[in-house]
């Protein structure tokens, strides 16, 4: 247990020395029980050094950024009411960046972000900077993702996001980065962009895609949720490098993007199912099926950052946490992030390499009270 904890606090620097030991024993409390409460009076650190280790020894690591929101109840005992406790909203958006392995293994947080949002939105969207705005948040993920492939060049480094990170700003910010520095990118589309063509009529994304021939098909496992028995799905795919136009922003036009879209629809869907489809950009270059279904399984894990928000809000119920700073609540979520990468990543480890004795994350005292 103690050799996990050394290494995520490895580069923790705290005003005062004594406080690292004091981290120490919280994450040791938390990691066995992370439904306990904690004190607010440790200080903030970063872990992301040690992910960024963790990444070290692979091809390909997969960078998932999401937003989630935290409610936090709080207290307000008026005198007035007697013993009447009103409970008050409190809510907080959190997006953290977090490095899977295309098997899933969850390698650690690479950044975070948390933020509330104004009661009153007396913001003008169309003359706020583009840093200043919530969405920037997608942007500073992927110059992340950007410094993780500049220290690990032998690695793949490929940021992923749902459809809506799908902003011109994200796709050129990959145009214009170094090409040996740019992080790779898969995200879904939200837009049906219109393309750059000759011609009288202008095209747009989701029309040619679907006009393109089928390059194929495969079938893929589909897990139950509440809208859908699991069932064995037949995905047909179609390809094709497109050029968007220009993105119209106030001072004048960005410049015009090529990316490549990859289709993902299902065919021959039960009765009463609704066919799953999926659009995606990516900036990796496409041009077989192996290659397009490569695509379509790295943004498929995409899907372990909600498994990770689980973890954080029901294992670790940070939702529960009645601190009353914000200082204070934004510490208790950095510890509580890492316990919550801990749970994942045992779980994740156990399925794929399920032969791997358990001591090697745990101590023999918990192995045995588990036995």
């Amino acid at each position: 247990m103690n050799r996990w904890i050394e290494t995520e606090v490895k580069t923790t620097n705290m005003r005062d020395k004594r406080l690292n030991n004091r981290l120490k024993q919280i994450l040791m409390t938390l990691s066995k029980d992370p439904q306990k409460r904690i004190p607010n009076n440790c200080e903030t650190w970063s872990s992301t050094q040690a992910t960024v280790k963790r990444v070290k020894d692979q091809k390909v690591v997969l960078v998932a950024q999401d937003t989630t929101f935290i409610n936090l109840a709080t207290e307000d005992r008026k005198k007035e009411m007697g013993t009447l406790v009103c409970k008050n909203k409190n809510e907080y958006l959190l997006h953290p960046s977090i490095v899977f392995t295309p098997e899933r293994t969850n390698l650690g947080l690479l950044s975070h972000t948390l933020w509330k949002r104004p009661e009153i939105n007396v913001t003008d969207k169309y003359h706020t900077p583009f840093k200043e705005k919530e969405s920037y948040r997608w942007i500073a993920s992927y110059k992340m993702s950007c410094e993780l492939q500049k220290q690990h060049p032998e690695t793949v480094v490929v940021n992923i996001a749902d459809r809506e990170s799908d902003i011109y700003e994200l796709l050129l910010e990959f145009e214009q980065t170094k090409t040996d520095e740019a992080a790779e990118y898969i995200i879904r589309a939200k837009s049906n962009r219109c393309l750059l063509e000759d011609g009288d009529e202008t095209p747009h994304l989701w029309e040619t895609l679907h006009g393109k021939t089928s390059q194929g098909t495969y079938q893929i496992e589909l897990a139950r949720t509440k809208y859908r028995a699991a069932r064995k799905a037949t995905i047909e795919v179609r390809y094709d490098a497109v050029s968007f136009a220009r993105g119209r922003r106030k001072g004048g036009n960005l410049p015009a993007v090529t990316v490549y879209a990859v289709l993902a629809k299902e065919i021959n869907t039960p009765v009463d199912e609704a066919p799953i489809e999926r659009m995606l950009l990516t900036s990796l270059p496409i041009e077989s099926l192996e290659q397009a279904q490569t695509v379509i399984g790295w943004y498929r894990c995409r899907w372990e950052i909600e498994i990770y928000f689980r973890a954080l809000k029901s294992g670790c119920k940070v939702q529960e946490l009645r601190l009353e700073s914000e200082e204070g609540i934004e510490k208790a979520l950095a510890v509580y992030m890492i316990i919550a990468w801990r749970i994942h990543n045992m779980t994740m480890l156990a399925r794929e390499l399920p032969e791997t004795p358990c001591n090697q994350v745990l101590a023999k005292k918990e192995w045995q009270i588990i036995y």
